[in-house]
């Protein structure tokens, strides 16, 4: 039911005057009551009191001017409050940027690396390490060896298998797709050379034998020797490209009146390698390769070295960004007491000199008063290290996933920590917002969280460019990482506070025109309650 509709209730049930249910009349009261002495002056005491306080002869009639004056007046009232709150979270959250992502944030930024602190086969391919150990590893391989692989027992069964069905007419050149000679010698082609294998870094961060990868039914297929021995050890692309660019000299040479022996030979091994189909070929490396990395990805990401790292950074990461969180509200805290005591000092001084026997006792005390203030903190810092623990745990997880498919920068690395920290927050206050939030509420004040985010990843992408060209002015060089955490940090706090001012002052005009309506709605019922009265008194 809306105001309006109310209001039209209230004004029928006070017409409805058989709504009003009147006690049996007490005659003795009423003789009493009349044959009793009148006091006028108490009359004209109560009329005065009564004239004093309602003002009768007041004009109650509202011009335009004055309801515009008074909803003027309501607004400035009702935003003061939310004015003042904006100054003071101003400066919180200046000094929270300036200490956390930007100042202890950084700090814990130099110890990240590219592509993150958990090794992953995209990663190693690439020439990227987490850990010096598996570096190591993979340097001290061992050269390869032809031998070990093509005298492999896998080697040497596929190898007479194709050649019994060569020799019944039924294997088939895996690049061409025409029949094989039943009387010529074939040649088993490891698509994925066994060299490339060998020297496979994913394959050695794995754990895996070269001979196993290398020899299995979908990487060993028949072809000619000519076919073979003209692909070597390069990868199929390589190798294509190679041929097809031999290729461009079949009408070259076939336009010549005398060959020489040797151009003959290279006539006829070129028209040889243009009967190889791109495209089987091409299918036939790539369901080889995806074998091999499917062996490769599994065997690693399943394995207990790789879940144990990746547990173990998740820890370290956990704690790193447990103590910056924690540290960090102490820190605010702590500096935000102390410009109150400072501004407070300004006021209304020392009240003791500084040659003053009382200063340095006044001077305890104030910072007795600053310790207490923090000391009072001491549940959300705790609630912080616990909140920062369990974001820095997971962000280490997404990052190590990241890297599984692409490398990350170290700042990319700082930008996922910090954005999953906001977002770690914003869903923890929807699941279990605090008492009395509603959920409208909660959502609104996790969209703050989520925008502070956002402005803080921001942030850390323009820091790198500040701080560069800080660094490229001969004066400011030296401070120039200094200068860089104070001067972003500073412009994010006040960014953060602008923002989330914008969105509290979307929501509070909405609050400030049901107060209104509220406070509207309140006067009219004591009102009618007033006219209920007189109507009963009258009746």
């Amino acid at each position: 039911m809306n105001s309006i509709e109310q209001y039209k209730k209230r004004k029928n049930i006070l017409k409805d005057k058989n709504s009003v249910s009147l006690k049996p009349v007490n005659f003795d009261i009423v003789n009493q009551l009349v044959s009793s002495k009148v006091d006028l002056n108490l009359i004209k005491e109560i009329t005065k009191t009564m004239e004093d306080h309602y003002h009768f002869e007041d004009n109650f009639a509202v011009t335009q001017e004055e309801a515009k004056e008074f909803l003027e007046q309501f607004k400035k009232d009702f935003n003061q409050a939310r004015f003042d709150k904006l100054i003071i979270d101003c400066k919180k959250d200046v000094i929270h940027s300036i200490v956390t992502p930007f100042g202890l944030g950084k700090i814990v930024a130099a110890y990240d690396k590219a592509g993150g602190n958990v090794d992953t086969v995209y990663n190693v391919r690439n020439g990227i390490y987490a850990t010096v150990a598996e570096e190591e590893v993979y340097k001290n391989r061992g050269e390869y060896n032809s031998n070990e692989y093509h005298k492999d027992s896998s080697y040497i069964k596929t190898n007479a298998q194709y050649s019994d069905h060569r020799k019944k007419g039924e294997a088939k050149d895996y690049m061409t797709g025409a029949q094989l000679d039943q009387h010529q010698s074939h040649d088993l082609d490891h698509i994925k050379s066994a060299n490339e294998i060998h020297d496979d870094a994913g394959r050695v961060l794995a754990e895996i034998k070269g001979t196993e990868l290398a020899n299995t039914e979908t990487n060993l297929k028949p072809t000619t020797a000519k076919n073979n021995r003209s692909k070597k050890a390069d990868p199929m692309e390589v190798f294509l490209a190679k041929k097809n660019e031999k290729l461009k000299k079949i009408k070259e040479l076939e336009s010549k009146d005398n060959l020489s022996p040797q151009e003959k030979k290279e006539l006829e091994n070129i028209k040889t390698l243009a009967k190889i189909d791109d495209e089987k070929a091409r299918e036939a490396d790539k369901k080889a390769r995806e074998e091999i990395d499917k062996k490769i990805n599994g065997d690693y990401y399943g394995s207990k070295k790789f879940i144990g790292n990746t547990a173990i950074t998740g820890l370290n990461e956990g704690s790193k960004m447990g103590m910056q969180q924690a540290i960090g509200l102490v820190m605010t805290e702590f500096f935000t007491a102390l410009f109150d005591e400072i501004l407070d000092i300004y006021k209304n001084g020392f009240s003791a000199g500084f040659d003053d026997d009382k200063f340095l006792t006044i001077l305890k005390k104030r910072l007795k008063t600053i310790a207490k203030k923090i000391k009072a903190k001491w549940k959300d810092v705790a609630i912080a290290f616990k909140d920062g623990f369990i974001s820095g745990f997971i962000s280490n997880l997404v990052t190590t996933v990241t890297n599984m498919f692409v490398t990350t920068a170290k700042r990319v690395i700082r930008i996922i920590r910090e954005g999953i920290y906001s977002l770690f927050k914003a869903i923890k206050l929807l699941i279990f917002p605090p008492e009395n939030m509603t959920y409208e509420e909660a959502m609104h004040e996790a969209k703050k969280i989520i925008a502070s985010g956002l402005i803080v990843t921001l942030g850390v992408i323009a820091e790198e460019y500040i701080e560069k060209f800080l660094a490229s002015t001969g004066a400011l060089a030296p401070f120039s990482s200094t200068l860089t955490a104070i001067f972003v940090g500073a412009i994010t706090g006040l960014a953060i506070t602008m923002t989330v001012y914008y969105l509290d002052k979307r929501k509070n005009d909405k609050d400030a025109i049901k107060a209104l309506m509220t406070q509207v709605e309140n006067s009219i019922a004591n009102g009618e309650a007033l006219l209920a009265k007189l109507n009963l008194g009258y009746a």
